[in-house]
């Protein structure tokens, strides 16, 4: 923490929920107690997910493995869906660890072809992808447009391998 002023981490991915925590020193923690009083009831997480967000936290007390799944599948699904996009416009970005994924496309037009692939897939496959979407107008930086993939710890192989093969067949 000398070198480093705040850390920050949210839960919204990791646990479908919102909210997350900041860490710092005294003087950081003490700047935003103080001035995030307004925020505390006006931004406050609704009951609801702060009660799904503490049952996820029990389930992967309770069981463990569940995690070692999701990172096995994440590393296993990202080799596959990298090699199926080799040769396409479509590349795959994501920690090999983490169960999130993205699609991009290098080239013109990448929502008109990202929004093909989604329909493709769709059509021909009868897989439902979803693409990331963005308020552009409120963002700071523009985020680049991307399909977002997702492994969950219930899908099978099977799943996987034709979710994998019906993305990689599209996107050639």
């Amino acid at each position: 923490m000398e070198d480093v002023d705040m850390v920050m981490a949210s839960l919204e991915n990791a646990l479908a929920s919102t909210g997350g925590f900041c860490v710092g020193r005294s003087y950081v923690v003490g700047h935003q107690r103080l001035s995030g009083l307004g925020y505390c009831f006006s931004a406050s997480l609704p009951p609801l997910l702060a009660t799904a967000a503490s049952e996820a936290i029990a389930i992967i007390d309770e069981e463990p493995d569940r995690v070692q799944k999701v990172t096995k599948m994440s590393i296993e699904g990202q080799k596959k869906l990298e090699n199926a996009l080799k040769g396409s416009k479509f590349v795959l970005q994501g920690c090999p660890e983490s169960p999130m994924k993205h699609i991009y496309y290098d080239g013109n037009d990448e929502e008109k072809n990202l929004d093909k692939l989604v329909d493709t897939v769709f059509n021909d496959s009868h897989l439902l992808l979803t693409r990331a979407r963005y308020l552009d107008k409120d963002e700071m930086f523009k985020v680049r447009p991307s399909i977002r993939v997702m492994f969950q710890y219930d899908l099978t192989d099977a799943e996987i391998d034709r979710a994998v093969e019906a993305i990689g067949s599209a996107a050639h």
